[in-house]
């Protein structure tokens, strides 16, 4: 090809281009257009085509868009190897797929699907899986109808290109006819549409074993199909009971939940609002942990068409009250509408608003999901005036909340969440005292009979400010109506609690700490019984639905009863964590049941925990995971067991998964290098070899650090391989850095000068293992 010298391509067109973009913003598009046109511009790969012919689209040249994708694209075809050919034959029938969607060309666009059809039924050598997601398809299956099966066409053919798809041959199916049922929906081409419902149903019906199928496949085709096909919930219900028989009980309820979700859409697209309104008691539950996943994107406008516009408040205040920065968006544009109807007089409105004015954040995040209000509508009230200023500057939240609780008043003067609403921020505002807060809060609690974790840690906050902490903490305990609530409560009552013991002298802190764990153990405890109350009967809070919810407050209070307030109550703590697993599983609840084990001093326990903490943090990983807490337990109990060798396997994890954290011996710290001494230990009797070999290893750290339980350590390391001298020299040094005000130091000090009296004791024989009991 013959070189232009006037023509722009390469890395000067690519920076012609930049400055071009740069600026977009402040040229007309005439003056734009004008400067595409006054250059011989040539693009020379796939990027800088891209770019350039969105750029003369943007300028409002389409013929020489289309050009650059013909005449560059070729030219680049042509340079380029063969191999790299067919991938670049596809992206460009992209780009003119995008061109033909945006002018609405539907005959280049049905030419340009027919020609990827094409290429999708060669054998293609580079990965297509990512082509078939592009955009363009979505796009394309939202317009006309022809135009949106063909492009179904494409995609499906772009998928049976692809070997790595195999085992999802069958999904893939059903994806093909799912798509064509709902494009035929959406074109009222009802039947054929049921046809092809049916026919993704049996794509998946008919999978053999080789297919990777399972319950989820089945409700996303529910979740798909069911308003196409509402009369047909039982073939997407029945293989979903089937395969989620054998899980366990709070897993299988949470699977009720989804298909009760599908249960009331198949009602409504029958015409039958009350039955699909009746079954949200079961569809309605949360599956989230933080109250989301509740089918309010549903439940909501339920209401609303069946004028049940009490209920209907209530349950967008609960969305705002609740979910604060996370609510569905619609509940904010709902909760406009209502205030701008001057025949709904529904308190829950302007109630949602004084909520929404929290803080700054959760404002804005309600601001943001309102359209635009009109100057004049703003007009027609204070609260809407107020909205409409709020929504130019959210920092005005203070008016909104006056007008917002003006409003609320005015239409329900006696309900209690105003009057709970109105003290938190009257008392964040310095307009009450902690007093006067704690006492509104208490009475509106008790008159609207909120059991919520949100209202019981405004109470327990302004009673720490009017009565201090430690009577805060022996107030009764608050009523929690849910397992969300209970688990959040505890955890809201943490961190204040701690703020406040820190300031408090050490034997009172002590108490502080003591009634937190009391308080957090109830409400853990609360939150266990409603959620197996539920799990039990099928029936109960709207958030005590969620599996993983569960297992979170498993762990807690497991936590709780083995290592609070001594009260060691190991058996439940692991009930609990295996509870925990069967929910959902987490490494924390095995990290507990080896702890729990460790405990109760069950040797043959501590190694099955230890082993199954291991593997699930290889395979699932555990961001808090450190060896170093248990291995020194794990070589004991090994070596307790006669099971000395097994103490090589887990030295070799040990080491390297240090090596994997990137972590050299210099950097161990004191935890690190005691368990590493205690391993060779454990490893003098049978292996006295290797023991050696790491006691050389870490030696010369052990003396760097000086530190009396690395110390000590190494006295036993001595003692078990029978050197006597190097024992007592040990005992001496650790001696020395013994304190006397600390209380380890205390104990390791009574401790080292027992053995010491042993080892300088003549002829003194002692049990090789029996000293090691009481200091394990």
């Amino acid at each position: 090809m013959a070189h232009d010298s006037n023509v722009i391509t390469g890395i000067e067109l690519e920076q012609f281009m930049d400055r071009l973009e740069a600026q977009q913003q402040e040229q007309e598009g005439d003056t734009w257009l004008a400067q595409l046109q006054a250059q011989s511009l040539r693009a020379d790969s796939l990027a800088s085509i891209d770019r350039l012919h969105t750029l003369w689209m943007q300028a409002g040249d389409s013929a020489a868009a289309r050009a650059v994708i013909e005449n560059d694209g070729n030219a680049l075809l042509q340079a380029s190897p063969e191999p790299a050919r067919a991938e670049l034959l596809m992206n460009l029938a992209i780009l003119r797929l995008r061109v033909a969607s945006y002018l609405d060309d539907e005959a280049t666009l049905l030419e340009v699907l027919e020609q990827l059809n094409q290429m999708a039924t060669q054998t293609l050598d580079f990965n297509v899986e990512h082509y078939r997601r592009f955009r363009i398809f979505d796009e394309l299956e939202g317009g006309r109808l022809e135009v949106a099966l063909k492009t179904i066409e494409v995609r499906y053919a772009l998928t049976l290109s692809n070997p790595a798809r195999v085992a999802l041959r069958a999904w893939d199916a059903a994806d093909q006819h799912q798509r064509r049922a709902r494009v035929l929906a959406y074109h009222q081409r009802d039947e054929e549409a049921r046809s092809a419902a049916l026919e993704a149903i049996n794509a998946l019906r008919s999978a053999g074993p080789d297919q990777d199928i399972d319950e989820g496949d089945w409700l996303w085709l529910g979740n798909a199909l069911i308003e196409i096909i509402p009369l047909r919930l039982a073939l997407f219900e029945q293989p979903i009971a089937h395969l989620t028989a054998h899980l366990s009980l709070p897993r299988r309820r949470e699977w009720e939940v989804r298909t009760a979700r599908l249960a009331a859409r198949a009602l409504h697209a029958q015409g039958d609002l009350a039955g699909a309104l009746k079954i949200c008691n079961a569809a309605a539950l949360s599956l989230d942990s933080d109250g989301g996943s509740n089918f309010i994107e549903y439940e909501l406008p339920w209401l609303m068409e069946a004028g049940r516009i009490e209920e209907a408040g209530h349950r967008a205040f609960i969305d705002v009250y609740e979910r604060q920065t996370e609510m569905w968006p619609a509940t904010a544009r709902l909760i406009l509408n209502r205030l701008q109807d001057p025949e709904d007089h529904n308190p829950w409105w302007p109630i949602c608003v004084m909520r929404a004015c929290i803080n700054e954040e959760v404002l804005q995040s309600f601001l943001s999901a309102l359209p635009e209000l009109d100057a004049n509508e703003a007009d027609t009230s204070p609260l809407l005036a107020a909205l409409h200023a709020a929504m130019e500057d959210p920092q005005l939240l203070d008016p909104l909340f006056a007008a917002a609780r003006a409003e609320a008043l005015r239409r329900a003067p006696e309900q209690p969440w105003i009057r709970r609403l109105a003290a938190v921020h009257d008392a964040e505002r310095g307009l009450i005292d902690a007093a006067s807060e704690a006492s509104q809060l208490q009475a509106a609690i008790q008159d609207g009979r909120m059991q919520d974790n949100r209202s019981a840690f405004s109470l327990f906050a302004a009673q720490v400010k009017n009565l201090g902490v430690i009577e805060a903490l022996k107030q009764p305990k608050p009523i929690l109506a849910s397992g969300m609530y209970g688990y959040n409560y505890a955890a809201f009552i943490d961190d204040l609690v701690e703020a406040e013991a820190d300031k408090l002298p050490k034997a009172v802190r002590d108490q502080a700490y003591w009634l937190l764990r009391e308080a957090q153990r109830d409400a853990y405890e609360q939150g266990q019984a409603h959620m197996e109350r539920y799990f039990a009967s099928g029936s109960g809070h709207p958030f005590d639905a969620c599996a993983h919810l569960y297992s979170m407050l498993c762990n807690n209070l497991a936590i709780n009863y083995r290592y609070y307030n001594e009260q060691n109550r190991y058996e439940e703590a692991i009930e609990l964590h295996l509870r925990g697993l069967a929910a959902s599983s987490f490494a924390e609840h095995y990290n507990g049941l080896l702890s729990a084990r460790i405990r109760m001093d069950d040797k043959p326990g501590i190694v099955e925990a230890a082993e199954q903490l291991w593997h699930y943090s290889a395979e699932f990983g555990y961001s808090r995971h450190d060896p170093n807490d248990y291995i020194a337990s794990v070589a004991y109990a090994l070596y307790s067991l006669d099971r000395d060798s097994e103490i090589l396997i887990w030295l070799e994890r040990l080491l390297k998964w240090q090596e994997e954290q990137g972590v050299s011996d210099q950097q161990l710290d004191s935890s690190a290098l005691f368990a590493r001494v205690k391993v060779a230990r454990y490893l003098a009797h049978a292996h006295p070899d290797n023991a050696d070999s790491l006691w050389q290893r870490y030696e010369p750290l052990v003396l760097a650090m000086n530190e009396v339980s690395v110390m000590s350590s190494s006295v036993d390391f001595h003692h078990a391989r029978g050197r006597t001298a190097e024992a007592i020299d040990y005992c001496t040094r650790t001696l020395a850095l013994c304190n006397d005000e600390d209380d380890y130091d205390i104990k390791c000090r009574a401790r080292t000068e027992q053995l010491l009296a042993q080892l300088q004791a003549p002829a003194q024989t002692v049990d090789k293992k029996s000293w090691w009991q009481i200091w394990k």
